[in-house]
């Protein structure tokens, strides 16, 4: 687990911060950020999840959330709350699901700071971040400024995915933020299996999930219901993730 920069800023309440991120958009960081925060929960632990992808913030519709997210007078911000987590997503902020949210870097900075420090968590064993994609402002600004305890970095097993796991796996190193594993997502005949394998071999991490590519997964997806719940085979891969993450931290305290 990371050791923290004296300058970084370390959310009071919150046992440890997780990130989920990844090089290449379309590989299901928000369907794994979700799945496991939904699992830690389930075990028992207190968690948020965060959705930092503040142009493309999907979190609230894999859950199947409509809430709107109203600040507070002194612009505190209350998390909506749903399958026993605490959740937060820029989606709740905008008047409509697909309004365009187009900022540029400054601004999404500022925002992302906001969420992070003005967000009422309260007490958390575990806060999930989504990450937006690759190396934006708004990715930067969390990872330079914010103690982040560990990231995990998510892709498929094609080729172009992995070379872009292995530039988000080089930003951490270059940031010094510990990757605690990676996750093979939409494994299958379409993009192959393995590659993610090779990758975890050469940077000598864990693979914490192989995900096979299902249609009932992108279909209960797209109907708001957590797949994590309804489909025996992801239970097991999550379960296995969020036990293998408790015993870091267990081993870290």
């Amino acid at each position: 687990m990371s050791q923290f920069n004296q300058n970084q800023i370390k959310l009071p309440g919150i046992k440890r911060i997780i990130g989920v991120i990844s090089g290449k958009g379309g590989v299901g960081k928000t369907f794994i950020s979700s799945s496991l925060a939904l699992t830690l929960a389930k075990s028992g632990e207190k968690i948020g999840l965060l959705d930092a992808d503040i142009s493309c913030p999907n979190v609230f519709k894999i859950l199947g959330l409509k809430a709107k997210i109203i600040p507070l007078p002194d612009n505190k911000i209350i998390p909506i709350e749903k399958y026993g987590i605490k959740i937060i997503s820029m989606a709740g902020l905008c008047n409509e699901e697909d309004e365009p949210i187009v900022w540029r870097g400054p601004i999404m900075s500022k925002i992302i700071q906001q969420l992070m420090k003005e967000t009422v968590w309260r007490e958390l064993d575990t806060l999930v971040i989504d990450f937006a994609t690759g190396a934006s402002d708004s990715v930067i600004t969390i990872l330079q400024n914010f103690a982040i305890d560990g990231v995990i970095v998510v892709t498929t097993p094609q080729k172009l995915s992995l070379l872009d796991a292995k530039r988000t796996l080089n930003m951490a190193a270059m940031l010094k933020i510990p990757v605690l594993g990676i996750v093979e997502n939409m494994r299958g005949e379409m993009f192959g299996e393995g590659g993610a394998s090779t990758l975890a071999e050469e940077y000598r991490l864990p693979i914490l999930g192989s995900i096979s590519m299902r249609k009932q997964i992108s279909a209960l997806c797209d109907a708001g219901t957590p797949p994590v719940f309804h489909m025996n085979e992801l239970e097991i891969i999550f379960g296995k993730m969020a036990r293998f993450l408790m015993g870091k931290a267990a081993t870290k305290n």
